[in-house]
């Protein structure tokens, strides 16, 4: 903590320093026609200054605090050695002391001060360490670059000139400094270039929020670059905005994505919309002043102050506003925080429904975390707040929000806030506990259903048909036991007995197969077909083709994977084809079920109940749906179409 302090109040001296430059440039340029130091540098100093020191005490250890203190105080040099230079050399009477060298060291540090956050700072930007190793060249060559340009262009008697009259206390050789000046700033634009080329990948690159956080930075530090180093002087005055924006971006990452883990209070909120509008205030005074060739007073200033302020009440309500919005969400407005958690229920998929409702919870509150728990489950945890979830008189669990920060109580219009978004969110908790039951349900009665469906089949093929079969081949047995003349009823008895044992092993072969395949339910219909077909392999190859298939009736589903397997069991057996295709898709609102084959064809006058084809069956499938079957045969082989309803007959 010792050292914490120890830090904050090297950059609050620094401010000071600054501030007192800026005083200093201020009254030098009330007395002087034509003044050398500049008022507009001296709120640029400060500014940067003041918003250094905010960021160092609140992280300390973090570069961009002490890169903003920095660069203030270049400026601060610049404009404080101008002042007391220019005016301790040229009117003050005798001449201040040091004034010659006032002027001389502070007629260069303004590039410094204005290169530093357009390019280190980018490069730091936004978590104070630079992204990778090599960065380190750019950077280096910036800084050192930076440092010679300045010292060597600082010690000439043409940058003393644009300060103070007179010869200057030290004048370096054009023939020495230029050559060094020049390899200088080569190294500074390199390394600056190099820093925005890969700035602009990173952009691209960034996840959010870092991606918005550096949009924000290079939204402003480009025109403030072309401000100084393009634009004509006669729009000099348009460095102070652009410059002041700088720090601006970075206090919007503090503010809207909590850039460096900073949470800001709302106190700390309005009072920097409050000094924004200010300093706002302050230079646009004396820009006007200064375009009237007068000097701002401080009392009409006050008095002027004070009329804007009353004018400019409904600015200031809104600031308050925003600044509530910006640290404490809706806490104020629980309307619309229902209204936002209804949209995102309303927009988001059901996997993803969970997380939405409490990422709207997490954004309302401003917290950094918000769970739901399970009933029964201890919700007591330091600093967090929950809350139950009850929907009909049912206990579904409970909403638990984290804490902001430590020490930070949650207040009355928090807890209003998240009274009014749990009832919202037990009703999403409760139709997802609802769903989930209802899915485990239903698996439940596919799997009872699948495994009865086994056992019926298993005890007809493995019961009631070989008996039924055994019971035929018994009556064949007495059939050919009494060739011998027998009694006429006692044969007649037998052939019916044995018709009708035929006919009961039929219907059981038609029951068998017109139970569902197992495969359907466990693998849909064109895995199945493709189970088949891979099945049919060592005989004919078989390519399965499938589009996008909506869900289908059982029934539908069924008959297209039995008119499928018919199809190709006739191509194995009857075709002798090489190869063969199966084709899954929707046409015209109907299931199209096509399998082709490159064998011989067959006569289509041909009896398929004769030819062993079963056709019959395949269009009995096909018409017990609602569905047709067409046939195309040839000798470069046969193409059975079948059309399925997508929806069931009824």
């Amino acid at each position: 903590m010792g050292s914490r302090w120890i830090r904050t109040g090297a950059a609050v001296a620094a401010t000071l320093l600054c501030a007192a430059a800026a005083v200093l440039s201020a009254w030098v340029d009330a007395r002087v026609a034509e003044p050398p130091a500049s008022t507009i540098g001296g709120v640029y100093s400060l500014v940067y200054a003041a918003t250094g020191a905010l960021l160092v005490h609140l992280r300390p250890r973090n570069a961009i605090g002490w890169l903003f203190v920095l660069t203030g105080l270049l400026q601060a040099l610049s404009v404080g050695g101008g002042a007391y230079g220019g005016y301790g050399v040229d009117v003050a009477d005798p001449v201040w002391p040091l004034a010659g060298w006032a002027a001389l060291v502070g007629s260069m540090l303004w590039l410094p001060s204005l290169v530093l956050p357009a390019t280190v700072l980018v490069a730091l930007y936004p978590s104070g360490e630079l992204p990778a190793r090599w960065w380190r060249w750019p950077v280096g060559a910036v800084s050192v670059g930076l440092a010679v340009l300045t010292v060597v262009s600082s010690l000439t008697q043409s940058a003393y000139d644009d300060t103070a009259s007179g010869p200057a206390p030290v004048d370096l050789p054009r023939s020495w400094w230029i050559p060094v000046a020049v390899s200088a700033g080569g190294a500074v634009l390199g390394g600056a270039v190099t820093i925005w080329v890969a700035t602009v990948v990173r952009l691209v690159r960034a996840r959010p929020p870092e991606r918005q956080q550096l949009a924000w930075l290079v939204c402003v530090v480009l025109p403030l670059m072309l401000a100084v180093f393009v634009l004509p002087d006669s729009v000099e005055w348009l460095i102070l905005p652009l410059g002041l924006m700088v720090p601006g971006a970075v206090v919007v990452g503090v503010v809207r994505y909590r850039l460096l883990g900073i949470m800001v209070s709302r106190a700390l909120v309005y009072a920097a919309l409050t000094a924004a509008v200010v300093v706002l205030y302050l230079a646009g005074a004396a820009l006007v002043a200064a375009a009237l060739g007068r000097t701002l007073s401080p009392v009409t200033g006050a008095v002027a102050a004070a009329l804007l302020a009353v004018a400019l009440n409904p600015a200031r309500t809104w600031l308050q506003s925003a600044a509530d919005r910006f640290v404490y969400g809706s806490r104020r407005d629980p309307v619309t925080a229902v209204t936002e958690l209804g949209d995102r229920v309303a927009d988001a998929d059901e996997a993803e429904l969970l997380p939405a409702v409490l990422d709207t919870v997490t954004t309302a509150l401003r917290v950094p975390a918000a769970q739901v728990l399970p009933p029964g489950e201890p919700a007591d945890r330091a600093g967090a707040v929950a809350v139950p979830l009850r929907v009909g008189g049912r206990d579904v669990g409970a909403l638990r929000v984290a804490e902001r920060h430590p020490g930070e109580p949650f207040t009355a219009g928090d807890l209003r806030l998240l009274a009014a978004l749990a009832p919202q969110v037990a009703v999403v908790v409760r139709a997802l506990e609802l769903t989930g039951s209802l899915e485990r349900e239903r698996d439940r009665v596919l799997a009872a259903t699948h495994a009865e469906r086994d056992r019926i089949r298993r005890d007809l093929h493995d019961g009631v048909g070989p008996s039924l079969a055994g019971i035929g081949l018994g009556v064949q047995a007495v059939q050919a036991h009494l060739r011998e003349p027998v009694d006429p009823r006692t044969g007649g008895l037998l052939t019916r007995l044995r018709d009708e044992v035929d006919d009961a092993v039929g219907e059981v072969r038609r029951i068998l197969d017109g139970l569902r395949p197992g495969s359907l339910d466990d693998a849909g219909l064109v895995a199945a077909v493709g189970r088949h077909a891979d099945a049919l392999a060592p005989s004919v190859p078989v390519r399965v083709i499938a589009g996008e298939l909506p869900p289908l009736p059982p029934e539908v589903e069924t008959a297209a994977y039995r008119i499928a397997q018919e199809a190709l069991t006739n191509v194995v057996r009857h075709s002798g084809a090489r190869s063969a295709e199966v084709g899954l898709r929707t046409r015209d609102g109907r299931l199209e079920v096509a399998v082709a084959d490159d064998g011989a064809g067959f006569a289509t006058g041909d009896d398929p109940g004769c030819t062993g084809v079963g056709l019959e069956s395949m269009r009995a499938r096909a018409r017990a749906v609602g569905g047709d079957l067409t046939v195309t045969t040839g000798p470069d082989g046969t193409r059975v179409v079948a059309g399925l309803p997508l929806e069931a007959s009824r």
